[in-house]
């Protein structure tokens, strides 16, 4: 690691972070200040990525390289013993991999894996989003937490746990096949049985390996030119603000193949800046002298005709030349679609002649609630409710039930594992140890019926960046997508949390309305809403844009805080008739029981 190598260090919890110190006196720093923070029970972090020395704190504002001195492998054990044995899987892996290099520690409620670093990549502009997918690759199926985010900081070693008051502790192979999950939280409980064994000069001590063993896990993304400097600063250009693809495509020139595209994206916009009809003729031919006359005005015909409702923000090949100094860039809002009767006819005609239960599913078929309501593609559905009432829970039984159409469920508060568990409780209507005892047994019966009822239904538990949504869209195809929750959608360009929720709103309501699927949102609601103990329109946490954007609002909440006894009611529903469900959540299977 270089003499310039910086690293962050959060001392007392993850908000007193922004300290930066140089790499290379990071084995004195932490030993020393482990002297007290140890005995005191203080938190200690360190970033998990290292910096160039550009980095002044402030991980927003950073542009310079990343690099890695270990790799680490994070496994929640939300799960307790259940998922001791993902830990067993892992470790069994790294040992065929790794012989012993590699170490084991239970971090106070999961475990850490410190490895070497086995990619070899060294620095690079874009190491967070490799190392994700690479992880991803090398371990993702194992339930591997992928924690390889810009922003990372991980708990040092015998550092305190303030939540669980436990300490991060070595664990052998020994100890995990002879102990409980139980046993490894007492352990960490007493820091008196490993102050003895702490070498304050190796705390940070990565281990080594003189070969990219891992290369073969390497996934490079976008990019794949590894930089060893700050990128250059584009921000000086000779093109405008305005609709900045178009002056690209004009400034790059005809490419063989591609002309009849570009040429009709270029006159399309400089027809909506007013230009008339033959001076876009003119900027075509100086544009490409030797393109067919003929074919040109042809087009023309088609651009300055009324039928023809333009190119916007959404379509591939604009996008494939957006920038982000382009003044339409925030919102992606320039040439939003405008369909004309004749496009529209053919779309009605398509989306009534196709088979309903393709389209839409009939929360009536689920639960008597005396009329139909139906969730169809195309909108954004909100589920409002208080903490720990079975918001997540109830579209959890929506899903497994709508099991005609493909889910991807973003699960970004809830560990997959757990997640999992619930779905096969909810699915064959069995209690949390049920389901330990049926995947212990290693019943391929039940495996099985497991597939054929959850099949249709896919996992996520790190957010995608609200752009790269589509992206993830596009390559899985569902016909559902839940976000659980909303405020956990990463949204990089804003830090104020209003506008950031404008932001993640429009572009789902956006998403589900251009790609033809339901979208569910889970959202909190605000402390004042809580503190009423009622729900309407306004309810939801976040500013207006929820109610306003969503097609259906639903909300739940308990008559009795105390009772299992639940109220869903629609609070908003552009084209359904309102309903009231009571019902009970019953905690041991997940499910809800219509009441009598």
């Amino acid at each position: 690691m270089e003499d310039t190598a910086l690293v962050e260090i959060a001392i007392g919890g993850v908000a007193h972070r922004g300290n930066v110190i140089p790499y290379n006196q990071m084995p004195i720093y932490v030993a020393n200040k482990h002297k007290t923070t140890f005995k005191k029970g203080t938190e200690f972090y360190r970033s998990l990525f290292v910096y160039d020395n550009t980095f002044n704190g402030k991980i927003k504002e950073y542009t310079g390289t990343f690099d890695i001195d270990e790799i680490v492998l994070d496994v929640d054990c939300k799960l307790g013993e259940l998922s001791l044995e993902h830990v067993k899987e892992i470790v069994d892996f790294l040992v065929k991999e790794l012989d012993d290099n590699f170490d084991i520690w239970f971090s106070g409620t999961g475990f850490h894996m410190h490895l070497p670093d086995l990619f070899h990549i060294g620095k690079h502009i874009d190491l967070p989003n490799i190392m994700r997918l690479s992880i991803d690759k090398a371990v993702g199926k194992f339930g591997v937490d992928n924690i390889y985010d810009r922003a990372r900081l991980i708990r040092t070693k015998y550092s305190y746990n303030i939540k669980n008051h436990t300490y991060k502790i070595p664990v052998s192979i020994d100890m995990l096949n002879e102990f409980t999950y139980n046993d490894f939280i007492e352990h960490a409980q007493n820091p008196n049985i490993y102050i003895a064994q702490r070498d304050p000069q190796k705390l940070i001590q990565p281990r080594t390996s003189d070969e990219p063993l891992w290369e073969r896990f390497i996934v490079m993304g976008k990019s794949n030119q590894i930089s060893t400097s700050k990128p250059k600063d584009n921000t000086k250009s000779e093109f405008t603000a305005h609709v900045t693809c178009v002056q690209k495509m004009f400034a790059q020139g005809p490419i063989e193949g591609k002309r009849h595209q570009t040429i009709l994206r270029m006159a399309s916009a400089w027809k909506r800046s007013g230009i008339p009809r033959e001076g876009t003729e003119s900027l075509i031919h100086k544009w490409s002298p030797s393109f067919d006359t003929s074919e040109t005005k042809s087009m023309l015909d088609t651009i300055y005709g009324w039928e023809h409702d333009g190119y916007g923000c959404q379509d591939s090949i604009m996008d494939s030349f957006c920038d982000s100094k382009c003044k339409f860039y925030k919102h992606k809002d320039y040439g939003v679609e405008i369909f004309n009767a004749d496009t529209m006819t053919q779309q009605f005609q398509q989306f009534v002649e196709s088979e309903d239960d393709s389209n839409s599913f009939d929360l009536n078929d689920f639960y008597n609630i005396g009329s139909s309501y139906k969730f169809t593609i195309g909108e954004l559905i909100t589920m409002i409710g208080d903490t720990k009432l079975g918001k997540t829970a109830f579209i959890q039984n929506l899903v497994v039930r709508a099991n005609q159409f493909k889910c991807l469920y973003l699960s970004l508060e809830v560990n997959q594992l757990l997640m999992w568990r619930r779905f096969n409780q909810i699915a064959f209507n069995i209690n949390k140890q049920d389901v330990i005892d049926k995947y212990k047994s290693n019943d391929k019966e039940f495996f099985k019926e497991a597939n054929d009822k959850l099949g249709h239904i896919k996992l996520m538990t790190v957010s995608p960046e609200l752009n790269n949504i589509i992206d993830v869209i596009s390559n899985l195809q569902p016909k559902i997508l839940v976000i659980d929750t909303i405020d956990e959608i990463r949204v990089d360009y804003s830090n104020d949390s209003l506008v950031k929720m404008q932001r993640i709103v429009s572009k789902l309501k956006e998403i589900a309305q251009k790609y033809e699927i339901m979208i569910f949102v889970v959202s909190h609601i605000s402390k004042s809403a809580a503190f009423e103990g009622n729900l309407n329109r306004h309810s939801a946490k976040g500013d207006s844009s929820i109610e306003q954007k969503s097609d259906k609002l639903l909300g739940i909440y308990a008559p009795d805080p105390n009772g299992k006894a639940r109220v869903v009611e629609s609070i908003v529903a552009r084209d359904e008739s309102s309903f009231k469900l009571k019902c009970y959540f019953n905690h041991e299977t997940f499910r809800f029981k219509q009441a009598i």
